[in-house]
């Protein structure tokens, strides 16, 4: 079968490698997770890479050569670009469309050189100076202008490299690199009727903010603290190793219990075998997890509200999502909501359905067109810039 009829896509997340592929009928072929415990040269994710690509390979007999790949990082840049066309004659927006996305290709290239370019977000455009639309309207004929808002989203491109070399020495070729907390939010906000929502994705080394209005994407903020942090706190406070302090934290995730700043009766505590073995208070370790994820929401939203203030997210729903929010799935978290969200809940998500994310804004990108900029020479440099 020829290799144009499955999409492979790979989730690089900081804790667990996902991977999926799919018929050209977008149906799921096969799917598969591995636990991988972050290092600097991501040493362990490509081993998980090439073990679970062999898997994959081996069940639907095939052998895969290009991914799609989704992935996050405390190191996220978002920028908002607005570019206006006048016109001299009338003209169907599509193509026009077109060479705006071409030319802010190239002004990313040339003004932000130290990033990739994951993904164009079209916010809203204006056409002959009055008529506001939030989609595209293909066939709209344009008369004087249009000017279209765009959010642009980046990933370091040190950190790109250093990802696409450990693949290709894998011997696969990443086609297209999406941002997984935006693409799985984004997927959701669509199966979800509500005029504002928001979302925390809490991480192993970050934590996103994402808000989302009238369904448009309104602002994404990250920090660089997560579910490792939480980890952490558990490891140095009662003296055990990371990994016991990582599998303490996971317990919470299978139980039904309470964390509140307030303390609780012995009888609602929950006696782990593997807690009272290490004599570990249950009630401390519930407040060192319950201070820690209280700052994740604290730090995500402060700072996403210092530098949007203009959104006001009051009243929007909060779900929680990312695999470091799993400690919150069964649990009664009392938490202090000092932003006004109508309720803070858990959203259950699954492995094939956050790689799904990503098959789908493959489908969506894939008409996109690209400029690819070539490294200017000194002639062409000195010509250009006394030609502005």
């Amino acid at each position: 079968m020829s290799k144009k009829n499955f999409f492979n896509i790979i989730d690089f997340g900081s804790s667990k490698i996902r991977f999926s592929t799919f018929d050209i009928n977008l149906n799921e072929k096969f799917s598969n997770s591995i636990n991988v415990y972050i290092n600097n040269d991501f040493e362990n994710h490509f081993e998980a890479v090439n073990k679970i690509v062999k898997i994959a390979e081996k069940k639907i007999s095939y052998h895969i050569e290009d991914v799609i790949l989704t992935l996050d990082s405390e190191e996220l840049f978002v920028v908002g670009i607005s570019l206006t066309k006048n016109l001299d004659k009338s003209l169907k927006i599509n193509k026009l469309y077109k060479s705006l996305i071409l030319e802010l290709n190239q002004i990313v290239a040339l003004n932000y050189d130290k990033y990739y370019l994951s993904q164009i977000i079209m916010d809203k455009c204006i056409i002959d100076n009055k008529k506001v639309f939030y989609e595209i309207p293909t066939e709209k004929l344009i008369s004087n202008n249009l000017k279209v808002d765009f959010k642009i989203i980046c990933f370091p491109k040190i950190l790109i490299k250093k990802i696409r070399d450990g693949f290709i020495k894998n011997n696969l070729n990443i086609l297209n690199i999406f941002c997984t907390s935006y693409i799985k939010s984004q997927s959701y906000v669509e199966k979800l009727n509500q005029n504002k929502i928001s979302f925390l994705d809490i991480g192993w080394r970050r934590s996103s903010f994402i808000f989302f209005e009238n369904r448009k994407l309104k602002f994404i903020e990250t920090i660089p603290i997560g579910g490792f942090h939480i980890t952490k706190d558990i490891s140095q406070i009662f003296k055990i190793s990371e990994i016991n302090a990582e599998e303490l934290k996971k317990l919470f995730s299978k139980t039904d219990t309470e964390f509140s700043y307030e303390n609780n009766d012995s009888e609602n505590s929950i006696t782990f075998h593997e807690i009272i073995k290490q004599n570990i208070s249950v009630d401390l370790l519930k407040k060192v997890i319950l201070y820690r994820v209280q700052e994740i929401i604290d730090l995500t939203f402060k700072k996403a509200k210092a530098n949007s203030r203009k959104y006001n997210t009051v009243d929007s729903e909060l779900l929680l999502i990312g695999e470091g929010s799993k400690i919150f799935n069964n649990n009664s978290f009392y938490l202090n909501d000092r932003f006004g969200f109508n309720s803070i809940n858990f959203y259950t998500e699954t492995d094939v359905q956050i790689c799904k994310c990503g098959l789908k804004n493959q489908i969506i990108n894939s008409e996109i067109p690209t400029i690819i900029v070539k490294k200017q020479g000194i002639f062409e440099t000195f010509f250009n810039f006394f030609s502005k």
